[in-house]
């Protein structure tokens, strides 16, 4: 097959690899294989992709040696494509199982997302209510803030289990804002309410035990469950409301309630 080289000489490739930023020298056709024209940028982007971090590979030899190596790759494509290998049943088992490889680190396991779906169905069937303390740690902090932040749940923690009570911590040292009003108190809540991180040290906590200290985007927390029970389920309720009168005290006539529970 036919090659169209149209490299002016070494050092234009050492030009090349030195000046990668120029976007003049990216548009330039570097080498034809038959109608397809390779463009510097494809050669540079390769090159780089194999040669991270490492200056000494930017020489002319080493480019010219990988040039080479880029240019049989190509003839070697280009001819298999010709004679129609990629159409064979050999091929396209081989390119489906190399596809099937690529995609796993992106992707959930089979495994792993059965045994979430069982553990969020169990966990549906209960309802948890706990107590928590934060700490903010913005997910972008530097270290020691979050070390900071840390060591401060770390003293919290240190205290309560020294006998002090963990609502009147929650209120004078929680940075949740609510916290001064509920003492950490959230309530009853149940699986897919909370962010899993909280969500999974809570269920995990027997009643009257505090958590590991765990973190969430929002910072650190300290986990105190308080109850646990079965899920009440859902209730949806709709009513219609009729006013008559005119005066302050608002006569109601009261229709039945429509009611459905889950």
């Amino acid at each position: 097959m036919r090659i169209l080289l149209l490299i002016q000489s070494f050092c234009f490739l050492t030009w090349i690899a030195v000046a990668q930023g120029k976007e003049t020298a990216k548009l330039q056709p570097l080498f034809s294989v038959g109608p397809s024209t390779v463009s510097v940028d494809d050669f540079l982007y390769t090159y780089r992709k194999n040669h991270q971090n490492a200056s000494q590979d930017y020489t002319e030899k080493k480019v010219n040696e990988y040039l080479d190596l880029f240019i049989n790759f190509k003839l070697k494509a280009a001819e298999a494509h010709s004679r129609g290998l990629d159409t064979t049943a050999k091929f396209n088992t081989e390119f489906k199982t190399y596809r099937e490889e690529l995609k796993k680190p992106y992707r959930t396991e089979q495994d792993a997302l059965d045994k979430l779906t069982r553990e969020t169905y169990q966990r549906l069937t209960e309802e948890i209510r706990a107590a928590h303390i934060l700490i903010n740690a913005r997910p972008e902090a530097a270290p020691a803030d979050t070390v900071i932040a840390y060591q401060k749940l770390v003293n919290i923690k240190n205290r309560i289990q020294g006998g002090e009570d963990f609502e009147k911590l929650a209120r004078e040292l929680s940075e949740d804002p609510s916290a001064k009003y509920n003492g950490g108190d959230l309530g009853y809540f149940t699986a897919l309410q909370m962010v899993y991180p909280f969500e999974d040290a809570a269920y995990r906590t027997p009643v009257g035990d505090l958590s590991p200290i765990i973190r969430t985007r929002f910072g650190y927390h300290l986990i105190k469950v308080i109850d646990r029970k079965p899920a009440r389920g859902e209730v949806e309720v709709s009513h219609i409301l009729l006013r008559t009168g005119t005066s302050d005290d608002v006569k109601v006539k009261a229709l039945p309630l429509l009611c459905t529970t889950n």
